[in-house]
């Protein structure tokens, strides 16, 4: 019996150190956890120019962001909407390092500054390009033109566009969101 006893704990204890992610947010029968949002958040704050903040209200705004890309990720997969391939990614990170950074020491200092990886960085790279790609196949050919007795200039015109898209996939989203059951778990907000 204090066999047994000693065993029990011991698997206790096992498991708590295996323990390494809590749930921040239930997303239908997903879980985004709050690792997830607190590397959004970094993302967000690299990609941005903006001090590191991993505040409740930030992390909370990265778990919508990633709420969000959740839903269209399941939209594309159902939609059969194809990934970009992987050396999309290497040739975005090359850009996004060549166009903001004047050495790869300065690109470096910065992943370190925001505690981030080249991989992730690719990875975040490679998803906003099949996002993209997504709301342009799936939101942009819906917008009909202006009529043609309009006298709108085409810098209008595409702002009207871009705003109509906006407009189709926040409306996407609102209805996505109202139709999944989507739960913030407190514990990991607090």
């Amino acid at each position: 019996m204090r066999f047994a006893l000693i065993a029990l704990a011991f698997g206790w204890a096992n498991a708590a150190q295996n323990i390494v992610d809590r749930v921040a947010v239930v997303v239908g029968n997903e879980v985004i956890t709050e690792s997830e949002v607190n590397l959004e958040a970094r993302l967000t704050a690299f990609f941005n120019g903006t001090p590191l903040d991993l505040s409740v209200a930030q992390r909370k705004a990265a778990a919508e962001r990633l709420v969000d890309q959740l839903l269209i990720r399941n939209e594309m997969q159902i939609g059969g909407y194809p990934m970009p391939p992987a050396s999309d990614g290497d040739a975005a990170l090359r850009k996004y390092r060549l166009d903001n950074y004047s050495s790869i020491a300065l690109f470096r200092a910065s992943l370190a500054k925001y505690e981030l990886t080249e991989d992730e960085v690719k990875r975040h790279l490679l998803w906003q390009a099949a996002a993209l790609r997504f709301t342009d196949q799936r939101f942009h050919l819906i917008i009909p033109a202006p009529p043609p007795s309009q006298s709108a200039d085409r810098l209008s015109h595409s702002e009207t566009t871009t705003d109509g898209v906006k407009d189709q996939i926040d409306a996407w989203l609102k209805q996505a969101r109202a139709g999944t059951r989507i739960q913030f778990k407190k514990e990991a907000f607090q």
